[in-house]
């Protein structure tokens, strides 16, 4: 953040955040339900776009749901963070896909740069395509997916690959916007 501001809101972001106890009761259950995280936190200034968020995020990322599995998700998730520099989500999903790997010091690989990285063919596949994705869209072609499909995917597959690559650019934007700052539990997290 360029500005200095001496607030409590400059830890979360450039917006004024309320009050956790002056919102309402399920706004709070919310916050809470996710961590008391600051990305939330900094959602509750618009309790709809709050409840919107979350339903969307909770159903994309439930590890019960969902044609790929969560480790691929979160991969997505993180390459898509990294290439568009939102280190809020980049740390928040590098912490999670390391738990879905079970192994975090793979996770910080990816989320410094996943061309470093043992991939298999499928995740590196998958990396790709996030990365395309959020830079030249418009480049990518039937070859990408049939690449995909070689690796194991369908066509629902790919689309929910599609999906997820392009709801983090859309959050990505969300969190740089409003500078909202990773939390502290995410850098003791990696220690």
């Amino acid at each position: 953040m360029s500005e200095v501001l001496d607030t409590e809101a400059h830890l979360i972001g450039r917006l004024n955040v309320p009050e956790f106890d002056t919102l309402s009761d399920d706004l709070r259950q919310l916050i809470e339900q996710h961590g008391g995280d600051n990305w939330i936190r900094a959602l509750s200034l618009n309790p709809d776009t709050a409840r919107r968020f979350t339903q969307y995020f909770e159903k994309l990322f439930s590890v019960a749901n969902g044609r790929l599995p969560i480790d691929e998700r979160e991969l997505i998730a993180v390459v898509v963070s990294r290439t568009n520099g939102c280190g809020l989500c980049a740390i928040h999903h590098a912490h999670a896909l390391g738990e879905a790997l079970r192994d975090r010091v793979q996770a910080r690989r990816i989320a410094l740069d996943y061309h470093l990285a043992e991939l298999s063919p499928r995740q590196l596949a998958l990396a790709e395509i996030a990365e395309a994705i959020t830079t030249s869209p418009r480049a990518i072609t039937g070859k990408d997916f049939d690449r995909l499909r070689s690796l194991g995917l369908d066509d629902a597959d790919i689309l929910e690959a599609v999906e997820t690559a392009s709801w983090f650019n859309h959050t990505n934007r969300i969190f740089i916007a409003t500078g909202v700052v990773p939390d502290e539990k995410y850098f003791s997290a990696l220690a």
